[in-house]
């Protein structure tokens, strides 16, 4: 079957324009302006309005046995949900509790979502336990087309790994060239967190700014960035959700630090290259030689200034539930 659709704007990664586009299949063979020269079986017209390449979703949860409970979507409904917000891919995670064979669970996933969705689909494979049973199960799933499997740091007692089963898997990881999703918090003390507001503070289940300050998810990127630093694998932190873990996860890189250090560098650049014979003196305004003069009073001076006032506006963003003076 072909496909023309006329008169919309193309929005691409690094453009957008109008023109039109011609599919055979489920293949774009053509896109140029006032397409005449084709007999399409359907056509639309999409003038006025924008055209997408299709979404990728990349973390959904359908069908879900999770902790005594149970998502209620299906490929059907969540696949129709997708398309109709202009995903056409997603990718579902496969959680399987720690008694249950990772094979297996892919199989169940797959009979799941085989036949019954309205777009395309893989999984994440989640890796809930590591032994040399798991071990041959995750080269087989990875064998028929998954790309990357996905563990939590956090969940203790369900899905939750050992640092040995951490360091197995993104070993694995690495030597099947895939990529691991991890779900970053520190199991620990979110359960004592959790339990110390739930006594004193008679907190429902759902609160999560109390149990859940910032710092938890921070310390687990950290803590999963060491792992992988270690084992060389590539590692992808799913939905972080503070400026802290940020911070960890870019291994102390600070762009605050980073703009401090050149306004107090800059200004005083041009007066050092003359004081070394590197520039001539005529060649640069005279404000800027007597910059360096009086560099540390001026340069430093100004960066703090520029330090505060960046510190401020970071912490501004910042939203209050993800603050932790606000918890």
């Amino acid at each position: 079957m072909s496909l023309l659709i006329k008169n919309g704007e193309i929005v691409t990664a690094v453009d957008h324009y109008v023109a039109d586009i011609h599919c055979e299949g489920e293949t774009i063979t053509r896109i140029a302006r006032n397409i005449e020269d084709v007999e399409a079986d359907e056509v639309i017209d999409a003038a006025g309005k924008y055209v997408f390449p299709g979404f990728i979703d990349p973390h959904v949860h359908i069908y879900l046995p999770f902790m005594g409970t149970a998502a209620k979507d299906t490929h059907e409904t969540a696949s129709r949900a997708a398309l109709v917000g202009g995903t056409t891919t997603f990718i579902e995670m496969i959680c399987p509790a720690r008694n249950e064979k990772p094979l297996e669970a892919f199989e169940l996933w797959l009979g799941k979502a085989h036949g019954n969705g309205a777009c395309d689909f893989t999984f994440h494979m989640g890796v809930t336990r590591y032994d040399s049973e798991a071990e041959r199960d995750f080269e087989e799933i990875v064998r028929r087309g998954v790309t990357s499997f996905k563990v939590f740091l956090a969940y203790k007692g369900a899905f939750g790994v050992t640092d040995e089963e951490l360091y197995k898997t993104l070993e694995l990881a690495k030597k099947l060239g895939v990529i691991t999703t991890a779900h970053c918090e520190n199991a620990d003390l979110v359960l004592k967190l959790q339990r110390s507001y739930w006594r004193k503070a008679k907190l429902v289940r759902s609160t999560t700014t109390g149990g859940r300050p910032p710092v938890v998810e921070a310390e687990g990127v950290h803590y999963l960035m060491t792992f992988a630093e270690m084992t060389g694998a590539h590692v992808y932190t799913v939905h972080t959700s503070c400026e802290e873990s940020e911070y960890r996860y870019t291994n102390g890189f600070s762009v605050v630090a980073l703009v401090t250090l050149l306004v107090a560098v800059l200004p005083n650049l041009p007066g050092f290259l003359v004081h070394v014979k590197l520039l001539d003196a005529n060649a640069i305004p005279a404000f800027l030689l007597a910059l360096y003069s009086y560099a540390w009073f001026v340069g430093f001076g100004i960066a703090f200034v520029v330090y505060i006032t960046l510190r401020a506006m970071t912490a501004a963003r910042t939203p209050a539930l993800l603050n932790p003076s606000a918890t």
